[in-house]
């Protein structure tokens, strides 16, 4: 069997082989600085299910504490603040990628390369965009906790209309581009909860005895073009420059780093969404802590199947997850309050074609 064939050439176990595959699945991610099984990670890494039965796992959203200072001779009871806790479920469920070689030794012949091997790194790549893609769809999901405090349109606060493709029209291709200016209003609208209920945390990042706090700022080519070539203010060069304490670190380099501005990572990534308006618009994202989670019952298998006595060949690899955007559910609590996103800002700029 070309499979067994393969596990020899490598030397390698069944169970090393999968470990392998998840190492190269999992390190070929742009959006892997991001991830972590921290609370404090833009995107929550959960793997409880690989231990435990289940189809779900409750992920909690914690507040901050809310009043309870006391203060002098003050008594503590009756002036006791509080900390809301809130529920995200996440479900899991298959996710396969399958491919088939017919005539293996015939086939093999034709090429000068190994077909098995390509036909394995495929299936490795194609999960690997499968996951950004899940990933970046449920971030930019605008047709949920919908508030003006987390979303901003174009350079005003003022374009904003709770009706997704109306508040989309309110974008020009003039005087709505991505500029630092966008980016800052951004944060301010993860710092200072107006038209929301509860600030954003930000991203730590520790190093020995150091930890800094950053939030993310993911977004198209389009808009770094413009960014680039219309903002003086980016163009300064100490944008370029990682901070001193932390400049080793992987999340100050690479060709999608585009620099530090105020206290945000910006980052150049070409799956972030194009859409289509009165002009081409892209969504970007301002990224904080617990922004989203991934959920695996089972990281990535290799399978693999034969036919006609192993001339015809599957292989496929099966991993078990599931991923949610996380959000403060506070219907279920307070009716009067409405529902928002917990970690990030939806930005949404212009972005016309060259």
């Amino acid at each position: 069997m070309a499979y067994t064939e393969i596990l020899t050439s490598h030397d390698l176990t069944e169970e090393q082989w999968d470990r392998q595959i998840n190492s190269e699945y999992l390190s070929s991610l742009q959006l892997k600085y991001f991830m972590g099984e921290s609370t404090m990670a833009p995107i929550q890494v959960k793997r409880d299910l690989m231990k435990e039965a289940g189809d779900a796992i409750n992920i909690g959203v914690r507040s901050q504490l809310i009043g309870g200072r006391v203060d002098g001779r003050n008594k503590a009871k009756g002036n006791e603040g509080r900390v809301e806790f809130y529920n995200q479920r996440i479900t899991i469920d298959n996710v396969r990628h399958v491919e088939k070689f017919e005539d293996v030794p015939m086939s093999q012949k034709r090429v000068g390369w190994d077909l098995l091997n390509q036909g394995r790194e495929a299936l490795v790549e194609k999960a690997q965009i499968s996951l950004e893609e899940d990933l970046i769809n449920t971030l930019c999901d605008a047709t949920v906790r919908r508030v003006r405090g987390r979303y901003l349109y174009g350079v005003a606060d003022s374009n904003w209309n709770a009706t997704h493709t109306i508040a989309l029209t309110n974008i020009d291709n003039t005087n709505d581009k991505l500029t630092t200016n966008v980016i800052r209003i951004a944060k301010r609208k993860a710092q200072i909860p107006v038209n929301a209920y509860a600030k954003i945390r930000p991203m730590r990042i520790v190093s020995g005895m150091n930890m800094e706090e950053y939030f993310v700022f993911l977004t198209h080519p389009y808009a770094v073009r413009d960014l680039i070539d219309g903002d003086a203010a980016y163009r300064n060069a100490q944008l370029l420059l990682p901070p001193a304490s932390n400049e080793r670190s992987p999340l100050f380099t690479g060709s999608f780093f585009k620099g530090v501005y105020d206290g945000v990572l910006i980052y150049e990534y070409d799956r972030m969404p194009l859409v289509s308006s009165t002009i081409q618009v892209t969504h970007s994202i301002l990224m904080g802590a617990q922004a989203a989670a991934v959920c695996w019952g089972q990281m990535a298998k290799f399978e693999d199947d034969t036919e006609d006595m192993g001339h015809d060949v599957i292989y496929g690899l099966h991993e078990i997850r599931g991923m949610a955007k996380i959000g403060w559910d506070r219907n279920t609590v307070d009716a009067t309050i409405s529902n928002e996103d917990n970690g990030l800002v939806n930005v949404f700029v212009a972005a016309v074609a060259d």
